[in-house]
């Protein structure tokens, strides 16, 4: 009898040792999201009116003033996400539209302005894979911004001014590469569910490996769903976990401490986002705008100032980017990258094809990279350092008629470094601790040489700059 309590005791003890060492020795890595298709349409809108009135008498002035404020906005977007064997992209849709009417009457003058911004864009990513992870990537883009505004004054005057600014963006970049980076917070998630109902004592079985990778992908497809209501989304998502436990006599008792492991760990330990893989592609970019502004100044119905500038900019570019992500384990996430492009930039304004400052080529090369380390030691905290650094290297030849007639070049360079650390702590429900601190320096020269006996010019530019925020919230109820 004796012996059979000991034997107990001993395995009470080692069982769970050896369950979180399972789980602790889990490869995030052997994640692959499955097929999941997601369509989503937002639309939102409102309307702000507020005005006032004022009136103020004194011994030796009376004054009245009227202010009235119409704002409005309607913004529209559409979301569309696909994943599979052969396809990895998105598609985003965004057209917002922005109205404002601002009145203002004194005893001496009336004030009228009015504004329309529209702004649309259309931004796709799409890679087409093969069996052997080689990949042809297309990623179209188009957006449109249009801001109009007029303003209108009476007193005993009338001055109107009027600006109309639009800017047309289109690009396709078409590139090749190989590789693949795929999401894997959703294995994680189950391994925290798996974890915490462990500590509850509500596991009836170690699941085996399989078995939780399926776990993760039920969490992938639920999460992926569309519901046009949040509770009924919750209540359907937790079911759908809940019925995956029974089925594969995971859990031993589904009382309210099993449900409140479960609905705790859904809300707070869903991210952050955690990846692995690697992809590195080579391609062309190219991006063409158009941007139109025009000023109009009149006084009593009298033009006074017709002021227009207009720039067709064109820019095509060769490129080539590696990234990285890698979980070492359950609680350290690396992830870098790099980009690498050299491209021409024609700059030219259709009003004045002869004016050599406004008609010009950039030479351009850039290299960009980023590193990431993050510790994430349980489902509340994150810690994280991060390394950017950007180096521009351009060569610019344009004419000056009137300054320089054989004209000059400039050569100009720059190189930025932020090194960042951030931390995010959950306390308790009630107190959460956000600590961000970033450090920034910039080194910028530019050389200019006349082609005449103009002297050569230099500028040397350095700026530093680091801020720190710290946020703490607490919540009295």
């Amino acid at each position: 009898m004796t012996t059979r309590k000991i034997s107990l005791l001993v395995a009470g003890l080692i069982f769970p040792l050896v369950l979180g060492a399972q789980y602790t020795d889990f490869d995030l890595s052997k994640y692959k999201l499955p097929d999941i298709k997601l369509n989503r349409l937002d639309a939102s809108f409102n309307m702000v009116n507020s005005g006032n009135s004022h009136l103020s008498q004194t011994k030796f002035d009376t004054s009245k003033v009227k202010h009235n404020n119409l704002d409005g906005r309607l913004n529209l977007g559409y979301y569309y996400f696909r994943n599979t064997e052969k396809y990895q992209g998105n598609l985003s849709t965004i057209a917002d539209i922005h109205p404002l009417l601002y009145y203002v009457k004194t005893d001496n003058n009336d004030n009228r302005n009015t504004s329309s911004d529209i702004n649309f864009m259309i931004n796709s990513i799409n890679r087409f894979y093969n069996r052997n992870l080689f990949f042809l990537e297309v990623d179209p883009l188009v957006s449109y911004y249009s801001d109009r505004s007029k303003n209108r004054v009476e007193n005993s005057t009338t001055t109107e001014n009027t600006d109309h600014q639009v800017s047309t963006d289109l690009s396709a970049s078409v590139s090749v590469g190989y590789g693949r980076i795929e999401p894997v917070e959703d294995l994680r998630l189950a391994i925290y569910i798996l974890e915490e109902l462990q500590k509850a004592g509500r596991i009836e079985s170690v699941p085996p490996e399989d078995i939780i990778i399926e776990m993760a992908r039920e969490i992938s497809r639920i999460k992926k769903k569309r519901f046009f209501d949040t509770r009924l989304r919750k209540i359907e998502e937790l079911h759908v976990v809940d019925s995956f436990l029974i089925a594969n006599n995971i859990i031993s008792s589904n009382d309210i401490i099993y449900f409140a492991v479960l609905n705790d760990n859904w809300d707070y330990a869903a991210g952050p986002a955690r990846e692995t893989g690697f992809r590195v592609n080579a391609g062309i970019g190219n991006d063409i705008e158009f941007y139109r502004f025009n000023v109009k100044n009149t006084v009593n119905g009298t033009v006074v100032a017709d002021y227009k500038n207009y720039s067709n900019d064109y820019n095509v570019s060769g490129f080539i980017n590696a990234e990285y992500a890698k979980p070492l384990n359950l609680y350290w996430q690396t992830a870098a990258g790099i980009t690498t492009s050299y491209g021409i930039h024609f700059i030219r304004n259709p009003l004045d094809k002869e004016n050599g400052m406004d008609n010009y080529e950039t030479n351009a090369f850039e290299t960009a990279i980023n590193g990431l380390v993050q510790y994430l030691p349980n489902s509340r905290t994150t810690i994280g350092l991060g390394l950017t650094g950007t180096y521009n290297y351009s060569y610019t030849v344009k004419t000056l008629t009137a300054l320089d007639p054989d004209g000059y070049w400039m050569k100009s360079s720059y190189f930025y470094i932020i090194p960042s650390f951030d931390m995010y702590y959950y306390v308790s429900p009630r107190l959460r601790v956000s600590f961000v601190a970033l450090l920034s320096g910039i080194n910028s020269l530019d050389k200019v040489r006349y082609e005449s006996v103009l002297p050569e010019e230099e500028n040397l530019t350095k700026w530093y700059n680091h801020s720190v925020n710290l946020t703490l919230t607490y919540s009295f109820f």
